[in-house]
């Protein structure tokens, strides 16, 4: 038989059995039949489930095998030298290479960083820094500028975590490769801030997202104590409802004093809570850290704190041009806020209370955060990605803010990262 008739043949008959079970065939693989003598037949049915197709193919004598058409991925690993020399451990702690054979990112997705500033000519850190919708990269609340330069570290480190370019054969990679990094400065050079300063920081972004900039995730490694029923509290909570309606994920630091912030012991903090750490609804994420054995590192709270992730010995960029090793619960928080980006990239029509729920429902449980955060579990990056859209949202309730007392002077709030160690 010559191959063209071989070829006619071997189509005939894959039609025929895709025609018995009330489906086409797509595609076939001559070349392989001609070497095995078995052919690949690609069926598609626009009337049957994969199921019910898979069952009219069952006891046809001509069928050897069926099976769905599974879906295959590009397996991507960065080339980054802190990556290739497992430096960067948290971000295989939370499976985050497995959930980059699925998206790496997209820089049409904004994530604000509230905090000290970014060093936005880094060198892992410039292709990845966007623009708002006045062509600037941010704004300082601080000094009250237009120029969100770090003048302290943390925040270049917060936002290296969440979008350090990935694949560049530089430094470090971001839980994205590619994404819109959006510098709000908040905190001064020496990595203090006040209530104020974060709320103008919220406006801001509130206004931008308004206007029509894809912000899906803010950063907020900063926390203040104060008494709940200070007007302090209540203002910054309006302003973090604010920004959460408009349908940006804000994800907060626990803090690192070590304290249950349900019944705090130091005498510092008796009757307090970090705030906007202790602030639970919609579109908001708390998160505390664990170290590389997984075990609890800083706050915590079965009530005001969802989940924990990496944030003890983070290497990241630094506002020197370098790299930096830091610790704290600030360390953390930009692994489950650049997990967040990573989903609004490959899910870019889910609404933020689903990819919350996304993150705090597939988280990896431990027994070293059993009753220590609400979801019992550390961030999974890789099931977040692969799960089902969510159809309700996860957990609910929180905490109030009632009225009350002014305090006389601003409250301060604090990075939550300690350096130690640098490195060019």
């Amino acid at each position: 038989m010559s191959a063209a008739a071989f070829r006619q043949a071997l189509s005939a008959s894959a039609a025929g059995v895709a025609a018995s079970a009330g489906a086409q065939a797509v595609s076939s693989t001559p070349a392989i039949a001609e070497v095995t003598g078995k052919d690949i037949v690609l069926m598609r049915s626009g009337e049957k489930t994969t199921e019910e197709l898979l069952q009219a193919l069952e006891g046809n004598p001509a069928v050897l095998a069926a099976s769905p058409n599974y879906r295959v991925y590009a397996t991507w690993r960065p080339n980054d030298p802190y990556y290739t020399d497992n430096s960067l451990w948290g971000l295989n702690a939370i499976r985050a290479p497995a959930a980059w054979d699925r998206s790496v990112g997209s820089r049409s997705v904004y994530v604000a960083v509230l905090d000290s500033g970014i060093n936005y000519n880094h060198e892992d850190l410039a292709a990845n820094m966007g623009r708002d919708l006045s062509g600037r990269y941010g704004w300082d609340f601080w000094n009250n500028d237009n120029n969100p330069m770090d003048d302290n570290g943390h925040g270049t480190h917060v936002a290296g975590t969440i979008g350090a370019v990935g694949n560049n054969g530089r430094g470090v990679t971001g839980v994205n490769w590619q994404v819109s990094l959006l510098a709000v400065k908040v905190l001064g050079s020496n990595g203090g801030g006040t209530f104020d300063s974060v709320a103008q920081g919220l406006n801001y972004i509130t206004e931008q997202k308004r206007r029509g900039r894809n912000i899906r995730v803010a950063n907020l490694s900063l926390a203040g104590w104060a008494f709940p029923y200070e007007d302090a509290v209540t203002t910054l909570r309006t302003a973090c409802r604010a920004a959460a309606d408009q349908g940006i994920l804000l994800v907060f630091a626990a803090g690192n004093e070590s304290q249950y912030i349900d019944n705090p012991t130091s005498d510092n903090y008796k009757g307090k809570r970090p705030y906007p750490a202790a602030f639970d609804e919609s579109n908001m994420i708390t998160v505390t850290a664990i170290n590389s054995n997984g075990t609890r590192a800083y706050n915590y709270s079965s009530r005001y704190v969802h989940l924990a992730a990496p944030g003890v010995n983070i290497w990241s960029t630094y506002h020197d041009g370098g790299y930096a090793r830091l610790s704290g619960s600030s360390m953390a928080t930009p692994h489950v806020a650049g997990a967040a980006a990573l989903l609004a990239a490959r899910y870019p029509s889910e609404a933020a209370w689903k990819i919350r729920s996304r993150i705090l429902g597939n988280v990896m449980k431990t027994s070293h955060l059993s009753g220590q955060v609400a979801t019992g579990g550390y961030l999974n990056l890789q099931a977040a990605m692969a799960s089902a859209s969510p159809t309700e949202e996860w957990g609910g309730g929180g905490c109030s803010a009632a009225g009350g007392v002014t305090p006389a002077v601003a409250l301060l709030l604090l990075p939550l990262g300690l350096l130690m160690r640098r490195k060019k």
